[in-house]
């Protein structure tokens, strides 16, 4: 707010209340500049109709019905465009949600064929009593020392295979 004494806008509240129409806010502000005290009286839009509607009735039943029609336009004109915004993050949070189900689904098939080639894995080493050592468990499962190197992890993690020396494995 701008000081009506010397112009400065720096001023703090002193004082609010609902004023005696019951629509409009009351302030006491203080200027920090230069100390002048003023009243403002401020309205929001949704509780500034009631009092618009209620001045016009008193003009005569045209003119209500002229500020009606005006207002209703432009009440109108903004509910399209708060549906068109709430039309597009709709359309944004589906296509959030379309994203995050098809990465769920990656995930999903990813950690079925990583349990399908543990289970591959734990059978060929099974299928060795005596144990099997790593060159040959990467010739007879196909996949890449990476992948059986983690395969391996996990399975002693687990509890399902030991090592009986490096690189040596045997199902416990």
């Amino acid at each position: 707010m701008e000081c009506p004494n010397c112009g400065k806008t720096h001023d703090r509240v002193i004082d609010s209340r609902l004023a005696k129409d019951g629509i409009t806010v009351r302030r006491r502000r203080q200027c920090l500049a230069c100390s002048e005290r003023f009243t403002t009286y401020e309205a929001t839009e949704g509780g500034l109709l009631p009092f618009l509607i209620l001045k016009n009735t008193r003009q005569g039943v045209r003119p209500m019905l002229s500020f009606m029609s005006r207002t209703l336009k432009i009440l109108s004109k903004e509910i399209k465009k708060l549906i068109g915004e709430i039309d597009k993050r709709e359309k944004a949070q589906a296509v959030k949600e379309t994203k995050r189900k098809a990465r769920e689904r990656g995930l999903a098939r990813r950690k079925a064929k990583l349990l399908m080639m543990t289970e591959a894995v734990l059978k060929i080493i099974k299928r060795h009593r005596r144990g099997i050592d790593m060159s040959k468990l990467k010739d007879k499962a196909g996949f890449d020392a990476k992948k059986i190197n983690r395969i391996v992890f996990q399975l002693r993690k687990q509890g399902k295979i030991k090592s009986l020396r490096r690189g040596f494995y045997v199902k416990t």
